[in-house]
């Protein structure tokens, strides 16, 4: 019989408004943190994708640049380079440049300098 009572007496401190409350509060507490700590995993999923893609950017990057470096290594690299940089040319070699020929058409036209105004109607005074 005094197992009976001591359940009751349970049941009625779980069921109270006080302790209903209190759980309440700690449930939303705890579902609030887990909210949040969603909202991190999210982020550091992004970020994490995001550097992904930087160090496939940088590797190719890389690449070019080690290319670019084989390319410059060599005494014909060097040449090509200096000759498109500096408009080098060697001995007995002779530079051809070619012009685009001009419009003889001027786009410009020159201003009038004979306009008279315009006399406003005495109704357009105020524009």
């Amino acid at each position: 019989m005094f197992d009976f009572y001591q359940k009751r007496k349970l049941r009625t401190i779980i069921n109270s408004p006080f302790t209903q409350g209190v759980i309440l509060v700690m449930v939303l507490f705890v579902g609030w943190s887990a909210y949040i700590r969603y909202e991190i995993a999210v982020e550091m999923t992004e970020r994490s994708e995001k550097a992904k893609q930087d160090v496939q950017a940088l590797e190719e990057h890389k690449e070019k640049l080690s290319e670019q470096v084989k390319y410059l290594s060599n005494e014909r690299g060097i040449e090509a380079e200096m000759r498109r940089q500096f408009d080098v040319a060697l001995e007995g070699e002779q530079v051809v440049v070619i012009v685009d020929k001009e419009k003889e058409e001027s786009l410009v036209q020159p201003l009038s300098t004979t306009t008279e105004p315009v006399a406003k109607k005495w109704y357009q005074f105020w524009q």
